[in-house]
Parts: C-alpha cells; sequence; structure tokens
C-alpha cells in the first residue's frame, strides 16, 4: 500500500505527527515522536493498520527495523499496536532486541505496560524470530551485542546442550556481562565453563 511518505511535519503532541505531504496533512502515530521537531523534513516507512472500532491508523517508522519489530510485536497474540508503539517508544529497536535474545524478563517487565507474563509471553512468542531478524536484517545484524548472544545460542544449540541447560546458563551469564560489552568468544567460553560445572 503506502510504503513511505516524505514531508514536513507540522504539529508533534504525545505520540502523533501530522506530516504535511502535497497538501494533505498526514497524521502518524509514531515510536519516539518526541524526537521529532516541527518543520523537520522526514521520510517514514508506513503501515496501515485496520481496527474494526476505530477504522484506519498510520504508523510511521524511521527505520525500517523499527517497522519490522512493530509488525513483529503485534503478530503476538494479544498484543496491539498500542503496545507495540509503546514497547518502541521506552527503548530502541536494538535494545529490545537484546532483552529477547537474553531472554530478559526483568529488562521485558520494566517496560510500560508490559506486566511479568505478557513478558514472558513475547519473550516465548518472540525469541525465534528475533534471532532470524538479527541474522538477516542488516541493521539488526550491524549490532555486535545482540549478534553475539544469537551467535551464543545458536554454538551452544548446535554443541547439543538443551533448552533448559542454555536458558539457565545464560540468564547467569547476563548477570555477570551486565553492562558490558564481551566478544562472543568471551561469552562463549564464560557459558562453557558453567556447563563444565553442571
Amino acid at each position: 500500500m503506502i510504503y513511505t511518505i516524505s514531508g514536513l511535519i507540522t504539529h508533534q503532541h504525545d505520540n502523533k505527527i501530522i506530516l504535511q505531504q502535497a497538501g494533505i496533512g498526514f497524521e502518524l502515530t509514531c515510536p519516539q515522536a518526541k524526537n521529532f521537531t516541527i518543520q523537520q523534513n522526514v521520510t517514514l516507512y508506513t503501515y496501515l493498520h485496520w481496527s474494526a472500532e476505530q477504522g484506519p491508523s498510520l504508523y510511521g517508522f524511521l527505520q525500517p527495523l523499527d517497522k519490522d519489530l512493530f509488525l513483529m510485536i503485534i503478530g503476538c497474540s494479544g498484543i496491539g499496536p498500542k503496545l507495540g508503539i509503546t514497547i518502541l517508544d521506552s527503548v530502541s529497536s536494538s535494545e529490545f532486541l537484546t532483552i529477547i535474545c537474553q531472554e530478559n524478563i526483568s529488562g521485558m517487565n520494566a517496560i510500560k505496560g508490559v506486566g511479568t507474563k505478557k513478558a514472558e509471553q513475547l519473550i516465548l512468542q518472540l525469541k525465534e524470530k528475533a534471532m532470524k531478524m538479527v541474522q538477516n536484517h542488516p541493521i539488526a545484524s550491524s549490532n555486535t551485542i545482540v549478534a553475539a548472544w544469537v551467535d551464543l545460542q545458536q554454538t551452544l544449540t548446535s554443541l547439543n546442550y538443551s533448552p533448559t541447560e542454555i536458558k539457565q546458563t545464560t540468564s547467569i551469564l547476563k548477570d555477570q556481562v551486565a553492562g558490558q560489552t564481551v566478544p562472543f568468544d568471551l561469552l562463549l567460553r564464560k557459558a562453557l565453563t558453567l556447563l563444565a560445572k553442571k
């Protein structure tokens, strides 16, 4: 339908902007809309959502990754566009992918509107998709932190460790390296050391 729209921002309020294009003012709901400024020229990747109650709504994203992640989030059962925007308004796409790939329930739970049950649901439903996105999406794969955790999961799986062992190990490892940028080879060594102790 409408893949991108370019124009001048004439209004901004909360998570909505008005984008002026060829004499038409388009209202778009955007994550991080507070970072836009009036009279700023932007190109947004768009998604048209249809609701039986409210009709059509147009959503705009600065990066294709943001849009793809939004679509992945609202593809979860019981998760609507409002929560999808809230999530991407609270954390960057890279941060969200890191939370998913590390199965960081407390990190997910810290996002406004996401309780413990929903955090577990999102991680369960999105983990495999998030790992594929990191591998296949040019922007996501450039994030070395996320990519290292995805590589770690795949390497441990190929070494025939069970999903339970991998989950327990990555959970401990996540706490050990919190706030650090740790390369893949060091993550793997630490993980194998933890697994050897079991």
